[in-house]
This record gives C-alpha cells, sequence and structure tokens, in this order.
C-alpha cells in the first residue's frame, strides 16, 4: 500500500515569530538611523555656535580696540594738569557768612573768553601762493595744519603761571588782582573759577572758604587747566 506523504501546514506560531523578527529589525535600524540624525544635528549646532562665538569676539576686539585708538588720540590731542591740597574750612557757624560773600563775588564773571596769545603763522603760505601751481598747493596743506593749532597761552596765563599758583596759601582777591576776573563763576560750599580762552583752553580753580568772622578767605585748593603747554 503505498503511502502518500504530505508536508504538514505551516504553523500559526512560526509566522508571529518571523514578523517579530522583523519588527525588532526593523526598530533597531530606526533607532540607529535617528541617532546618527540626532548626532549630525548637535555637531552642525556647535559648529554654527563656535562660528557665532568667534564672530562676536572679532567684533568686541575690533571696538574695544578704536575706543582705544580713540582715546590715544584725544588724549595726544590736549595738555591737561590737576592739582588739589587740603584746605581747612569755615566752621559751621560762619558757613553762612562765607556763602553770602561766595554769593556776591560771582558778579565778578564777566562771560566773555579771553583772547588768545598766540596766533599761526601764515608768513610761508603767503609767499608760497606766487609760486607754482604745486607749491601753491602745498602751501595750503602747511596753512590748514598751522591754523588748527590751539593757543598756548591766554590773558595773563600760561603753563608757567599756571604752575606758579601756590595752593593752600593763594587766595582769590591775589588771583583776580594778577590774572583778572575769572570767565565763569559758580559757588555752592565752594567757589568755582574759571578762565577760559576764546579757543577752549582754560584753567579752574576751587576756592575754599576758610578762617572766621573778618578773617575768612578763600584759599586756592585745587587747580586745573587744559590746552596751555
Amino acid at each position: 500500500m503505498q503511502v502518500i506523504m504530505q508536508r504538514k501546514p505551516y504553523k500559526k506560531s512560526h509566522k508571529l515569530r518571523n514578523i517579530l523578527i522583523l519588527l525588532s529589525i526593523f526598530i533597531i535600524i530606526a533607532i540607529i538611523f535617528f541617532s546618527l540624525l540626532g548626532h549630525n544635528n548637535r555637531e552642525n549646532s556647535k559648529n554654527t555656535s563656535s562660528e557665532t562665538s568667534s564672530s562676536a569676539t572679532k567684533k568686541h576686539t575690533k571696538r574695544a580696540t578704536n575706543v582705544q585708538s580713540s582715546t590715544s588720540d584725544s588724549s595726544s590731542s590736549e595738555v591737561t594738569a590737576s592739582e588739589s591740597t587740603s584746605v581747612t574750612e569755615v566752621p559751621a557757624a560762619d558757613s553762612s557768612s562765607a556763602s553770602s560773600t561766595m554769593s556776591v563775588i560771582t558778579n565778578d564773571a564777566t562771560q566773555t573768553p579771553i583772547t588768545d596769545n598766540s596766533t599761526p603763522d601764515t608768513d610761508s603760505s603767503t609767499v608760497s601762493s606766487s609760486s607754482t601751481q604745486e607749491q601753491s598747493s602745498s602751501s595750503s596743506v602747511a596753512q590748514q595744519s598751522s591754523s588748527s593749532s590751539s593757543a598756548v597761552s591766554f590773558g595773563n596765563w600760561s603753563a608757567a603761571t599756571y604752575d606758579s599758583v601756590a595752593l593752600g596759601s593763594a587766595t582769590y582777591d591775589q588771583i583776580r588782582a594778577t590774572y583778572g576776573s575769572p570767565t565763569y563763576l559758580t559757588a555752592s560750599d565752594k567757589l568755582y573759577a574759571t578762565w577760559q580762552s576764546t579757543s577752549g583752553a582754560k584753567v579752574s580753580i576751587i576756592f575754599t572758604p576758610t578762617g572766621s568772622g573778618n578773617n575768612l578767605q578763600l584759599v586756592a585748593s585745587n587747580k586745573s587747566q587744559t590746552g596751555l603747554q
């Protein structure tokens, strides 16, 4: 009797197992893909951040260099000096009298700048103007450069006379008699006097009230100057 061998039908458990294996492989591949994608995004973000930081640093350095250069140019364009000393102020009981005295003194201010003593030398430009066109052009440049120079003294003020003002002993009346009335005067607890030239050079002196009663005096306690050479 011939026995016919028949193949057993495919079990459902095997089919389910294969589906689970395929699903697991797909999930693993997806995880690897997204991990690589996230890593690339982080690298791009780091590069962008680094470039932004570098650009900001360069801009900050350039700005700081410009400010430093501007400050250096400004400092070299004018001569400024300042000195101060300690002066014993009036007792509290005489402060009202001192305030009244300084208030009256503010009327001494002229409110008019003092004429500069130094003037530009234009003789060389006058001679050059009658020469060739090239010489005339260079003369014009020289004239502009000479005209832009500031005065080194005005009125009775110069670097030497400024240095001679003795802080702690020179009084307002003495200085006014020697150098004339200030251009500007203001008063509070002290008297602030400024002698200013037409070109902007100036001498500023602060006077502190000292003494009492009839011995009240305004003594120079601080001085500064700009433009005197």
